[in-house]
């Protein structure tokens, strides 16, 4: 058993290592700089997968094909791109820099906007071009930081953690995405959440 997870973790090592090698050197100083988030986000493609792995050998146990069925070949770089596209979190969210954020929110500077990031109230990261930038789709429609917000930023490392895990399906809340119930009101069950993700209960 332990010999098979060897072989296996030495195979991702080299996954990994090529994946690398087709990023620009921006991404990659970004995702080192970013250590929690890359495990997160590698742990939650892990779940996804083994999800839909499972479901289609359930299945496949269920159908009787009909027929030659041949299975959908794709070759490399087709196949990372589709798995990027799958998850990558918050992938078409809109990115405010702090001047656009105050303005929105209806704060007078943009240094309230930094001192609100800097209590936890929201997510902000530094950005690879344009200094800090915060994800719009964090407020609610008054402009107000989404409930619950507040309690769920102090239990990761930083901001761009916290935005894949919030855009990320969580086997803890059923299968949501934990933004999508905060913006239901479901405050309490995701602050739950993440804090049993902090304590090492995503897999």
């Amino acid at each position: 058993m332990k010999d098979a997870r060897d072989r296996n973790i030495q195979e991702l090592e080299g996954v990994l290592h090529s994946v690398a090698g087709a990023l620009s050197h921006v991404h990659v100083a970004v995702l080192v700089e970013h250590p929690d988030a890359v495990r997160l986000a590698l742990a939650a493609v892990a779940d996804v997968l083994s999800s839909e792995h499972q479901r289609a050998s359930s299945a496949e146990a269920e159908i009787e094909w009909l027929g030659d069925a041949e299975s959908q070949k794709v070759d490399a770089r087709e196949s990372d791109t589709q798995l990027s596209s799958r998850s990558r979190p918050g992938r078409m969210e809109e990115l405010l820099t702090s001047e656009e954020l105050a303005a929105r929110v209806g704060l007078k500077t943009r240094q309230s906007v930094h001192d609100w990031r800097r209590k936890g109230r929201i997510v902000g990261w530094q950005g690879a071009k344009r200094g800090y930038v915060f994800p719009a789709g964090q407020f609610d429609r008054s402009g107000k930081p989404l409930d619950g917000l507040d309690r769920i930023v102090p239990h990761f490392s930083d901001g761009y953690t916290v935005w894949i895990w919030l855009n990320t399906p969580r086997p803890s809340l059923s299968g949501a995405k934990p933004i999508v119930l905060l913006g239901k009101g479901e405050g309490d069950r995701v602050v739950a959440a993440a804090e049993g993700d902090a304590q090492g209960d995503f897999a």
